[in-house]
């Protein structure tokens, strides 16, 4: 992390003034003291890119897509352009997280296009080469008659993990991780249920005991998702004093080469352990159907 006024000043140098971009949701946020924690942040996602570097690259895509023509006539929440510029940083907010939790940086894209494609090349804290596909699926939506629409739909979500499952590579010797940067006002890491559904299965319940039975098991229990070692919830919350980087993980535990807890040391882990589901730092706060201890009914 750098300086605030250091970080600002290097969103500043690379991005320009704020009139040069014609979305009115970036101008907003480049130029609004209200918004300048986010763009503080933003000034440290890019300065771990250089200091990597990968800055050069992203750059000059993400200046290509994002200052160009939009549709939007105010601050749309859900600006197209406002929409890439997410998808563009997410890398480096991947990249930012996990180097400062312990992983190393290896090569950035180094495999790209075509069908296998890999944004990442980093090395886990226990010495395994990785390779992480990443994802900004969604967008905020707009509030109309008290009720969000356009916006915050997790079949979005669930469509790019599934799409991100068929890009990693299957062969190789490197941990395949899928990293979801959902453009959501509520992070999907503190709300993961629909994601625990579709990879790890449906529970069924009776009386107290939650179990999952073979017969509803999740994505992760197919052959073609054998080669994904997990999926990670990456996300932003802005705080009144703090910045935070909520995720939440699920570990496969059928993959191949499957990826550690402990490589997660600020996550919330979710992973199956002695016949049964175990969330390392707890539950996620809001209703998912597995709680801690959910056992997997072979019989069932």
């Amino acid at each position: 992390m750098v300086p605030r006024v250091e970080a600002l000043a290097f969103v500043d140098a690379l991005f320009g003034s704020p009139e040069e971009w014609r979305s009115p949701l970036i101008r907003y946020r480049l130029s609004s003291d209200f918004q300048s924690d986010w763009k503080e942040e933003v000034g440290n996602w890019l300065k771990m890119a250089e200091r990597l570097g990968f800055l050069e690259p992203l750059l000059e895509r993400l200046l290509k897509r994002t200052k160009r023509g939009t549709r939007s006539t105010g601050v749309d929440p859900n600006d197209r352009r406002h929409n890439e510029l997410v998808a563009e940083l997410a890398p480096a907010m991947v990249a930012y997280y996990l180097v400062g939790t312990g992983w190393s940086f290896k090569r950035w894209e180094p495999i790209t296009g075509g069908d296998t494609d890999v944004d990442l090349e980093l090395e886990a804290p226990g010495g395994q080469p990785a390779h992480v596909q990443v994802k900004a699926p969604d967008q905020p939506g707009v509030v109309a008659n008290y009720r969000r629409v356009d916006g915050e739909n997790d079949q979005r979500v669930l469509t790019a993990v599934l799409n991100a499952a068929e890009q990693l590579p299957r062969t190789g010797s490197a941990v395949n991780l899928i990293a979801v940067c959902a453009n959501r006002t509520w992070p999907v890491s503190g709300d993961p249920g629909f994601l625990v559904t579709a990879l790890i299965g449906s529970t069924i319940q009776w009386g107290s005991v939650v179990s999952l039975p073979r017969s509803r098991v999740g994505r992760f229990y197919g052959a073609d998702w054998a080669h994904v070692a997990g999926v990670v919830m990456l996300d932003y919350l802005r705080g009144i004093d703090v910045f935070k980087y909520p995720c939440t993980v699920l570990l496969n535990p059928m993959a191949i080469r499957p990826a550690s807890a402990d490589w997660f040391p600020r996550a919330r882990v979710c992973q199956f352990d002695g016949g049964a589901f175990r969330w390392i730092r707890g539950e996620p706060g809001d209703a998912h159907t597995l709680p801690d201890g959910t056992k997997l009914d072979e019989g069932a």
